[in-house]
């Protein structure tokens, strides 16, 4: 795992879950700043698994069980699109809300996988 990489992930998870939360409290959509952002955040999330791929397949091996680490490697993949697209279907202000909560769950997903790697 790539450490800043992490940390920035996490906190740019965080601060995009704020913005999804204001938009919801502004009573608007989801709309293209949202999307762009879970779009970044998942070309970072791909970034990620790529480095744990050649990780693992180096020899590296996480410290907290292979089967958990990969677990949260996949769900990590799947949130944001999902949360994205949820949030873009749901036309009141609960799509925006939706869009929070990828990111939000998104940023535990990333503090477990560090965790399970370093042990």
């Amino acid at each position: 795992m790539v450490h800043a990489l992490a940390v920035s992930l996490i906190i740019g998870a965080l601060v995009l879950a704020g913005l999804a939360l204001v938009t919801a409290a502004l009573n608007r959509r989801v709309g293209v700043l949202l999307l762009g952002a879970a779009a970044v955040g998942e070309a970072g999330l791909l970034v990620q698994v790529v480095w744990a791929i050649v990780r693992l397949a180096g020899g590296a091996r996480p410290t907290g069980g292979m089967a958990v680490f990969i677990g949260y490697l996949a769900g990590s993949l799947v949130i944001l699109p999902i949360a994205a697209l949820w949030g873009l279907g749901e036309r009141s202000r609960w799509g925006p809300v939706v869009v929070a909560a990828g990111f939000l769950v998104t940023a535990v997903l990333i503090v477990r996988m560090q965790q399970v790697w370093h042990g």
